[in-house]
């Protein structure tokens, strides 16, 4: 059997590599002079940094499995910086209150010390413990259901940036059931959502804002996420042919089964000329872009941040939307000479910092983190990466949509396979899955 793998990010590398372990013949295309995809270290200074996620859910065992099976479990690493995160409003630094799950407060005293939430906003949140059902179907977003349950201010200054974060989404739009499940499952479990999640603490695992010290909520590498892919590589390259800087414009002939890991739209492209179904399915998913700068900091200029980082809330009007103290995040960062910080921007149908230019970005998101922090000065150095795009959009009907493009797919080209994070799961383990998943499919299909 013969199979071409298009794409060569974390969801391509991980088929290939169980496909190749089970004797089968892959080819790897890889459009970029690079593999990896959003999964890449690059230069800051003199040290190599996480260009994009930097760590992935410890609590979800495809990664770390993944990260064990190559090899890499020595290499697992976990945050060490004393507070998890805080959030900004209005002039102050709030620490993310204890038992807070994907913004939502389970604790409300320990809501009310943390003083980012005013008085009525705790009373509006409380009444979600009282309030009659609110309808949800798949449909839902997270914004309407939430701003039904908790109100707007918890759901504007906790849960927008928690969950619009993750994936750079608009919580107007995003879908609950395929975009906040967690949150979807709590809903569907008790008419109070803030019920629903405190009768599933003990299932779910820590989360971030509600984990013991000695629960790590998420998991790094030793010398960046770089690691994994430079795992898989190494796992295949010897039994697979892998081709870089390979475009695409059609299908490969002479394959038994093509798997396509790209980014939806790209995939779209590709189904156009075999499967219109499919692709007009797939062409739907929005996706939204991202420009970060990571700078260098003299240590004498700044405190530091005694926290992985800053969430910022899209009602402070800033073009920042977090930033990552990746130096106080992760031993391997910390440095007796530098503060070393990454800066993010951009949101769905926000792309003022994807059409910025290179200083202009800079400025800009410098004059944030003035604002949120304190004044860095001129950066040691720079790095600017921008993700155009890059992340797809869970919104109302996603899980309707994928369903219709698989079954598509099936009916008509049984031997096209489309896997990555456009479709059923945000994230890197729920990215590995999928991608297994596929390549289980195709070994046990024989042919």
């Amino acid at each position: 059997m013969k199979v071409a793998v298009i794409g060569g990010g974390l969801a391509g590398l991980t088929a290939a590599y169980d496909l190749t372990s089970a004797g089968i013949d892959v080819t790897v295309f890889e459009a970029s002079d690079r593999w990896g995809g959003k999964i890449h270290s690059a230069p800051v200074g003199d040290r190599m940094v996480d260009a994009g996620p930097d760590n992935f859910l410890a609590r979800v065992e495809d990664a770390t499995s993944l990260c064990v099976e190559l090899g890499l479990g020595d290499k697992l690493t976990v945050p060490v910086s004393p507070v998890p995160t805080y959030v900004y409003r209005s002039g102050r630094l709030h620490q993310l209150p204890v038992g807070t799950v994907l913004g939502v407060p389970t604790d409300f005293e320990a809501l009310s010390r943390s003083g980012l939430i005013s008085t009525e906003g705790i009373q509006r949140a409380r009444q979600d413990l009282s309030l009659p059902t609110t309808p949800l179907d798949e449909r839902t977003t997270v914004a309407r259901y939430c701003r039904a349950r908790l109100g707007d201010e918890v759901t504007d200054v906790l849960i927008d940036p928690m969950v619009g974060g993750i994936n750079a989404s608009s919580i107007e739009e995003l879908s609950m059931a395929d975009g906040a499940r967690q949150l979807y499952d709590a809903a569907k479990r008790s008419p109070s959502l803030i019920a629903g999640l405190r009768s599933a603490r003990a299932t779910v695992g820590p989360t971030l804002g509600s984990a013991a010290a000695n629960q790590p909520v998420f998991h790094g590498l030793a010398g960046g996420m770089g690691t994994l892919v430079e795992g898989l590589v190494g796992a295949i390259e010897n039994r697979a042919e892998l081709r870089l800087g390979c475009e695409l414009s059609a299908m490969p002939d002479g394959f038994d089964h093509v798997v396509i890991a790209t980014q939806a739209h790209a995939a779209a492209r590709l189904l156009g000329a075999v499967n219109d179904a499919a692709a007009t399915h797939i062409a739907g998913i929005g996706h939204a872009s991202v420009a970060q700068i990571t700078i260098e900091i003299p240590i004498e200029r700044i405190d530091p941040l005694d926290a992985s980082g800053i969430l910022v809330p899209r009602t402070e009007g800033l073009l920042m939307t977090a930033c990552t103290w990746f130096s106080t995040k992760w031993a391997q960062y910390a440095s007796d000479n530098t503060h070393l910080v990454r800066m993010t921007s951009g949101r769905y149908r926000d792309d003022r910092a994807i059409d910025m230019s290179d200083s202009e970005l800079t400025d800009r998101l410098l004059a944030d983190f003035t604002a949120v922090y304190a004044d860095p000065g001129r950066p040691t150095s720079v790095r600017i990466v921008r993700w155009p795009l890059a992340f797809p959009q869970y919104e109302p009907g996603h899980g309707e949509r994928v369903d219709a493009t698989m079954a598509a797919l099936e009916s008509r080209t049984p031997n096209l396979h489309v896997i990555g994070n456009s479709y059923r799961g945000i994230g890197i383990p729920a990215t590995i899955r999928m991608a297994r998943e596929a390549a289980a499919l195709i070994v046990g299909s024989g042919a």
